[in-house]
């Protein structure tokens, strides 16, 4: 925790952070929402002296884009150089280049290990306990996987930059979020395929042809090492799944 940071406001700055997005705008992207996040810090940092917090929160109206969950990164350790530069310690001029340093690559590792690894990834797993359980199952499933991670992320990213530069680029290398990436990506993947193997052994239960229902087990199991195939030669976990979907489609369709 920073020195010159109360609780109540670090607690304000990290619950902010969800409503990065809450004023996206073509100009700036996220500028707003950033700037409301570290309002709290801001507000406590320049008490007493109005132009300088002005001018605080105008350096961070300028534009700024990131993958939201990795953007807690970036906020802790802009609160973290905003109580440096109150202080004299800084030059302001460094905030706005640290933030644009980083939001490029954090963006891009983001929406690969989020968008691209890891919602596919729990959103197959929540299928097959909707199919095999119940559907409410299904739906815990995939909330509780993708969120146990996503508020890791945040939690830990935004306690790392408060630490400060250093302390947010040592918690980005811990994370190793690359290889975690392509470890979710092979998990949704197999979940994709036991979906599909899943499907068709719930399909025989239900009454169907037990000797198609068995070639569509076997076929779906096939699949589970097809697709893992694939994935290692950088076909997208979401075409994966957009295939089993059709695949079920024309299925039922029979």
């Amino acid at each position: 925790m920073t020195a010159g940071l109360s609780p109540s406001a670090r607690r304000s700055v990290w619950l902010r952070q969800f409503l990065i997005q809450g004023c996206w705008n073509y100009e700036g992207m996220q500028n707003v929402g950033f700037a409301y996040a570290i309002l709290p810090a801001l507000r406590e940092f320049y008490a007493g002296r109005p132009e300088e917090a002005l001018k605080a929160v105008k350096r961070h109206l300028e534009y700024f884009n990131t993958q939201p969950a990795m953007g807690a990164v970036i906020l802790g350790a802009s609160v973290r150089l905003e109580e440096r530069v109150a202080a004299g310690e800084a030059d302001p001029r460094s905030i706005g280049m640290f933030k644009v340093g980083l939001m490029g690559s954090l963006g891009a590792i983001g929406d690969a290990f989020f968008w691209g690894a890891l919602r596919p990834m729990a959103s197959a797993a929540g299928a097959i306990l909707a199919l095999v359980v119940h559907p409410i199952a299904g739906i815990f499933a995939l909330l509780a996987l993708y969120n146990a991670t996503h508020l890791a992320v945040r939690t830990r990213g935004f306690a790392a930059g408060m630490e400060g530069q250093e302390g947010a680029v040592a918690w980005l290398k811990r994370a190793a979020l690359s290889v975690r990436t392509e470890d979710r990506k092979l998990a949704a993947a197999v979940l994709g395929g036991a979906y599909a193997g899943t499907y068709a052994a719930h399909h025989a239960f239900l009454g169907g042809d037990a000797f198609h229902s068995s070639v569509l087990f076997a076929v779906g199991v096939g699949l589970i090492r097809l697709f893992t195939g694939l994935f290692r030669k950088a076909v997208s976990p979401s075409e994966i799944l957009m295939f089993f979907f059709l695949l079920g489609v024309l299925i039922l369709w029979d």
